[in-house]
């Protein structure tokens, strides 16, 4: 899989970031799809410290600078971010570098077993694209072994996929 098909496959599952406001329902959410994707991957948004940072207004710049701070502190920091302004690579950052084209694509075609293994089973529903890009996030940090990963709420709330980190060492 190269990059242009890792994209055309991330978009092609159910995005709410343009699906119109009559569709957030509750029942469009649960959390527990992402956690299981996740333990199907090794559960790689485990093994870091946590900053989780949600909001109506500003999150994005908060986390950008928490992330910003802990890294010029020597810290390996993954930063992900929502939504993005000119490409999707924006929304996943190590120390300041948006993840690569071909790491990307690396990643993707990676998860998409899983993705597919749990659309199959489909005991809480479909994925959607903004839960594939946040376990691509904690995949990309796993790999490169950031010690902290700034998670910026999505979509907000409880059944946000980025609420799958239980012990988070900071909520902003």
């Amino acid at each position: 899989m190269d990059y242009s098909q890792a994209i055309e496959y991330v978009l092609s599952f159910t995005d709410w970031e343009r699906a119109p406001a009559q569709a957030f329902a509750a029942a469009n959410f649960d959390l527990r799809r992402v956690q299981s994707l996740l333990a199907r991957l090794g559960n790689p948004h485990l093994g870091r410290q946590t900053i989780h940072i949600a909001g109506s207004k500003g999150k994005g710049s908060v986390a950008a600078m928490v992330a910003s701070i802990l890294q010029a502190a020597g810290y390996r920091t993954g930063l992900y971010t929502s939504p993005h302004l000119h490409n999707i690579r924006e929304r996943i950052v190590v120390d300041g570098q948006p993840i690569g084209e071909d790491e990307f694509a690396h990643l993707t075609e990676a998860l998409a077993p899983q993705v597919a293994a749990e659309n199959e089973d489909g005991r809480f529903g479909q994925l959607t694209t903004f839960e594939l890009l946040t376990a691509l996030a904690l995949l990309y940090f796993q790999d490169r072994d950031a010690r902290w990963q700034v998670l910026e709420v999505g979509m907000g709330g409880r059944l946000d996929a980025t609420n799958v980190v239980d012990d988070k060492a900071v909520c902003g």
